[in-house]
Formats: C-alpha cells, sequence, structure tokens
C-alpha cells in the first residue's frame, strides 16, 4: 500500500508539474504604462511579433519591450483590428484603412474608406475585419 501511495504521489506532482509549464506568463499593463486610452477592442499580432491592439484613443503596437501609440485617424474610437502581412488594418467612426511602417520602422495610415466617397452609411462603425482568399473584409 506505501508503495502504490507513493508512486500516485510521485505522478500526482509529476502531472502538475507538467500543466503548469503550458501556459504563458500573463502580464497587466495599465493605461499609465502604455500612455493610451483605458479600453481596448481588438488584438492581433503582426509578422515582427507585435501586438497590435485597437484602444479608444488608437493603435497600440507593443513589440515585448516598448509600447508605440499611433492616434486614431479621425480621432475616434478605434473598434477593430488585423495584422495581414506587412500591414496592419483597422476600423473606426466612418473610418477604415492600413498601417504600414516606413523606413525608420515608423507606422503610417492610408485610408481606403476615402476612395468609396460617400458611400459609407452615416454613423457606420467597423467592428471586423476579415481575411478571404485574397480580399480584406470590413464588417
Amino acid at each position: 500500500m506505501r508503495n502504490s501511495l507513493y508512486s500516485g504521489l510521485c505522478l500526482l506532482l509529476l502531472l502538475s508539474g507538467l500543466s503548469a509549464q503550458d501556459l504563458p506568463p500573463i502580464g497587466n499593463y495599465p493605461p499609465e504604462i502604455y500612455q493610451a486610452g483605458n479600453q481596448n477592442w481588438m488584438i492581433s499580432q503582426d509578422q515582427q511579433s507585435s501586438i497590435c491592439v485597437a484602444n479608444n484613443e488608437g493603435l497600440l503596437v507593443y513589440n515585448g519591450a516598448n509600447w508605440d501609440f499611433y492616434p486614431s485617424p479621425n480621432q475616434s474610437i478605434l473598434r477593430s483590428v488585423r495584422a495581414i502581412g506587412d500591414r496592419v488594418y483597422t476600423g473606426c467612426y466612418m473610418e477604415f484603412g492600413y498601417w504600414e511602417q516606413d523606413e525608420r520602422a515608423v507606422y503610417q495610415y492610408h485610408s481606403l474608406s476615402q476612395q468609396l466617397g460617400d458611400q459609407i452609411v452615416t454613423d457606420e462603425q467597423f467592428w471586423n475585419i476579415a481575411e478571404l482568399d485574397h480580399y480584406i473584409l470590413f464588417q
């Protein structure tokens, strides 16, 4: 009986040690750290493994060490973000487009909605971005 109890205890300790290694460490960052709004709506990861966040005040990009903040193109809440290839697509109130890094690795915004003229429905907000084949869909 003592051997089976000992074996069971060893197995339990072994299994608990294995499951503890499955989850990466989780960090919480207050708005004072990333210097932007206190509400985040969507998250994505770009080709360089940076985290891209749709924030109340704009686009946040975290490379694991530093936060970079890019104000919303029309001063409204960014509702959606999706990194696809070398672009980061975002959607907000009456506006959607993409960000690309320049030669200094600083993201620059390019509007796609302005190409539509007045075809966007009044008070439209873009809450989701999806990739389908070679198309980017703003919902």
